[in-house]
């Protein structure tokens, strides 16, 4: 048995959510790590899966275990695995069926996972993989060359710190514009922003108008499209995706019923029509519009992240740490749910 953070059904409140004894993991692969976990973080998707916002894509049993990101020290080794061994420092976003991160053991394959650099802490570490992916891959969808300006809305969020910090250090933007609020400012600048627009002072859709090559939305906010040029592009992380997109939740091992199937089916439909009048403004400015939801990539975190975090080009924010307790899962889920969070939420498991 061992301790993981669970909810016993679907919920708006993190007073449902508990620290529980469940059977320990164990490898069903060969290509599979058991991982020590020593901090794990939290991400929007986590209490949106809780809220059971994903359930009609991925039916799941209860109790659902709670958490994707992860760090800590590989404990056992698959027969294929080839990257790591026994003792290792690992981080990554575990893919869906290993979900349940917020725990003292999870199993992972090792294609998810990164080893930490020698000079990285552990919850630094798990603050990286979901976020930082997701920020890579979107500005990476939006096409960002060196030289060009890109916009990036909440750049002290989760993905948007991510975002300002590798479009200078890894794409090599000319100008990289952010919103944040007053107390925000210095530290959207130490992070790579080179205009810093006051969102409670000034409407940046004014003061930023048809001004970037590539608009990354963290936010949600249709009306960013009046930041874009003209023919320009724009990704999202945060609004509707297509209907399509929800097949990035399934699981080939959950069959769905015939009910489960139709409901899914108008379920994409509903999206695809509110995506669309949503997106309307991005068409008539001839923006070119796309969602983008994490693929997770083990390889491409080590690749990307790695001389970042070593050299102390990358430090993420931490808005704060909580303790492996009822408690602490219950206030850092809060705290996630309000979405004002400067950085990273992360739950210190073990020392």
């Amino acid at each position: 048995m061992y301790k993981v953070a669970t909810t016993a059904r679907y919920t708006h409140d993190p007073a449902g959510f508990k620290i529980t004894e469940q059977p320990r993991p164990v490898l069903t692969a060969a290509t599979q790590v058991e991982i020590e976990v020593h901090a794990a973080s939290l991400n929007p998707i986590d209490f949106k899966r809780a809220e059971g916002m994903i359930s009609i894509a991925l039916p799941e049993p209860f109790p659902l275990k709670l958490g994707y990101d992860v760090s800590g020290i590989v404990t056992a080794v698959g027969a294929d695995v080839k990257r790591f061994k026994a003792g290792d420092r690992v981080y990554g976003r575990v893919h869906a069926e290993h979900v349940g991160t917020i725990a003292e053991y999870v199993v992972a394959d090792e294609s998810a996972l990164a080893p930490i650099p020698a000079a990285v802490g552990y919850k630094a570490a798990a603050a990286v993989p979901l976020a930082g992916l997701t920020a890579k891959q979107a500005l990476e969808a939006g096409g960002l060359e060196r030289g060009q300006t890109v916009f990036v809305s909440g750049g002290l969020g989760g993905v948007g710190m991510f975002a300002l910090a590798l479009a200078k250090h890894h794409f090599g933007a000319g100008e990289i514009i952010t919103t944040v609020s007053t107390a925000k400012v210095d530290k959207a600048r130490e992070l790579g922003a080179t205009r810093v627009v006051d969102y409670t002072k000034e409407d940046y859709t004014t003061v930023l108008d048809s001004v970037a090559d590539v608009v990354l939305d963290t936010v949600g906010d249709a009306t960013v499209y009046k930041v874009a040029k003209p023919g320009s592009n724009a990704v999202s992380v945060a609004m509707l995706p297509d209907g399509r997109a929800l097949d990035h939740f399934r699981q080939e091992n959950v069959p769905l019923s015939a009910f489960g199937s139709f409901k899914l089916g108008l379920a994409k439909r509903v999206v695809d029509c509110a995506g669309w009048f949503l997106t309307r403004g991005f068409r008539a400015k001839n923006v070119r519009y796309s969602f983008i939801i994490l693929q997770c990539d083990g390889e491409d975190l080590e690749r990307s992240f790695n001389p970042l975090l070593a050299s102390g080009a990358l430090t993420p924010l931490i808005s704060n740490t909580y303790p492996f307790t009822d408690e602490g899962v219950r206030a850092a889920f809060t705290e996630s749910r309000a979405g004002h969070a400067t950085g990273k939420i992360i739950i210190k498991v073990r020392d």
